[in-house]
């Protein structure tokens, strides 16, 4: 599959995600609203109208960040053998790793989202962007089927036959108690300078566990 992708695919792929490694890197410990398309542009030796072919408005950057993100996590998860709570848990401890390398991305986010009325549809990553980020990985089509909410569905599927979802929350509820733990939890440690993110996710994850 990977001969078949041609190289004029390859070379935007590579295109998209220097424009987003050049973001990661200029947001640091800031805010993404302040971050520049000049600046972006000009660390990964791309032109502007090469950016706003790929990404029509800057924050689109802040919604294939997530594309990617959710992306490692799928495969990250098919890697090992954990399942309900513990994959969970893998998940908020990807946002804690992925946070300490990028501090101001997560709060971007959250800070974007907050602005939105109701959540952006996540893009799907092509054949190229999956085959240069995953070359090892087989059965990529999945990753591509596979969102943030699939994963969390499955995970709160697991823990209820594993008889460890607290008996007064459904599941389709414990769903959405994740979604607001992913970025409320990480909002609240920050608001709260608490510094260990995991303790955080830790403590809210207990409403929801027999």
């Amino acid at each position: 599959m990977a001969e078949a992708i041609s190289l004029r695919e390859k070379k935007k792929a590579k295109t998209k995600f220097a424009l987003l490694d050049a973001a990661l890197e200029l947001i640091g410990e800031g805010s993404f609203r302040n971050v520049l398309v000049e600046d972006i542009c000009e660390r990964a030796e791309v032109s502007k109208v090469t950016f706003f072919k790929f990404f029509p408005q800057k924050e689109e950057l802040l919604i294939y960040y997530m594309s990617i993100w959710q992306a490692e996590c799928f495969v990250e998860l098919q890697m090992t053998d954990k399942r309900g709570w513990e994959a969970v848990r893998h998940i908020f401890a990807k946002v804690t790793r992925d946070t300490e390398k990028h501090p101001g991305i997560m709060l971007s986010l959250v800070s974007f989202l907050a602005e939105q009325k109701m959540h952006p549809r996540v893009p799907i990553l092509s054949e190229a962007e999956l085959s240069l980020r995953f070359p090892e990985q087989v059965g990529r089509e999945a990753i591509r089927a596979t969102d943030l909410h699939q994963m969390f569905q499955k995970c709160v599927q697991e823990a209820a036959e594993d008889g460890q979802l607290a008996v007064h929350v459904k599941e389709e509820e414990a769903i959405i108690l994740l979604f607001t733990m992913f970025y409320g939890a990480y909002l609240t440690a920050h608001l709260f300078h608490v510094s260990d993110y995991m303790a955080c996710y830790e403590l809210h994850l207990k409403s929801l566990i027999r």
